[in-house]
């Protein structure tokens, strides 16, 4: 229980004082603090959970700390700002970042079933945005998912996206592909994983991509794109693995009012074979924007800007970031007192 966290209460690194947890997820826990030296400012702080912290925990210590990398390295603004690192009294390594005040798509799904064609273009191109910069750094996101993804109104009306959850994006020169069998964990939500993913492993810009259309198709449909009858991990990965049709019902049986030329962009996006997709964020954001134009009218921008997939800088700068992060971690470890 919240009330019980030994956290709560305490000040870290002599600045954020920990106000109460906002969620948690497969090796930290994230909560809402306050700065004491910018006038009590709401932000997040992510929290290594405590049966990580001995030799055991490598991996999840090492996620954390390639989080924060990336944090610092990404310059889009749909994802939120590292503020500072550091360790708890009791060794635990943190980050502190910009609190994102909206709420995320699965809430909001809740509550208006279905989402306007204008407004799931508009989410999506966002997302392509991020995604585009973390694949032109060879960085895969890997799980991508109506609760990773949240909406801020400001002011009232004005809708920005920011794209939350880094903890499971990794170089994809480093080894994207994952074990079936042998991973402690296993990255992704199964109602957005790509048929490969499931399958061998395998966690390219392709599979980001299907995880992105699995969002958008349900946002339009108010379902999701793998329809299975007991909503298990099991029923999932069972399904995927299988050549049941993705998506398991098409977007105009559902809504037969969404363009047929959006619907095809969509249905092609979640293909089980990854050759079939969009090769890029890039072409499949083009292609989106071109199939609701006449919903949307012309893209305004006339533009979108994608970092090359060439560039090599990407990953030697995560290590040079990781690395100082890492010195700082170490660096850190002054005591933290009770608010």
């Amino acid at each position: 229980m919240a009330e019980s966290d030994p956290l709560i209460g305490v000040v870290l690194a002599g600045d954020f004082q920990v106000v109460r947890q906002l969620g948690f997820g497969g090796y930290a826990r994230v909560y809402l603090a306050e700065q004491l030296s910018v006038g009590r400012r709401q932000v997040a702080v992510k929290v290594l959970h405590g049966m990580h912290v001995d030799q055991s925990g490598r991996a999840a210590v090492a996620a954390l700390k390639r989080e924060a990398a990336y944090l610092a390295m990404l310059r889009s603004p749909i994802f939120p700002r590292i503020l500072r690192t550091g360790v708890t009294q009791d060794g635990r390594p943190f980050f502190a970042m910009e609190f994102v005040a909206g709420r995320t798509l699965d809430v909001l799904l809740k509550e208006r079933k279905v989402f306007p064609v204008d407004r799931v273009v508009f989410i999506t191109e966002a997302v392509c945005d991020g995604l585009a910069e973390m694949h032109g750094r060879d960085i895969v996101h890997r799980d991508l998912k109506t609760g990773n993804i949240a909406v801020e109104e400001s002011p009232p009306g004005t809708w920005r996206v920011r794209l939350l959850d880094l903890g499971s994006a990794k170089p994809l020169t480093e080894g994207a592909a994952v074990s079936t069998s042998t991973a402690r964990w296993r990255p992704g939500s199964p109602p957005y994983l790509a048929p490969e993913s499931v399958r061998d492993g395998l966690f390219t810009e392709r599979s980001d991509l299907y995880s992105l259309a699995a969002v958008a198709y349900e946002l339009l449909c108010g379902v999701r794109a793998v329809h299975v009858k007991d909503s298990s991990t099991e029923a999932y990965i069972a399904y995927l693995r299988s050549d049941q049709p993705i998506p398991t019902y098409r977007i105009g049986t559902l809504q037969p009012n969404v363009p047929e030329a959006l619907e095809e962009v969509i249905h092609r996006a979640l293909s089980r074979d990854p050759a079939a997709r969009f090769s890029s964020v890039y072409h499949f954001r083009k292609a989106l924007r071109e199939a609701a134009g006449t919903v949307l009218g012309p893209d305004p921008t006339g533009a979108f800007r994608v970092t090359s997939p060439g560039d090599s800088s990407g990953p030697s700068l995560v290590r040079r970031v990781g690395a100082a992060l890492s010195s700082l971690w170490r660096r850190s470890r002054g005591p933290n007192r009770k608010g």
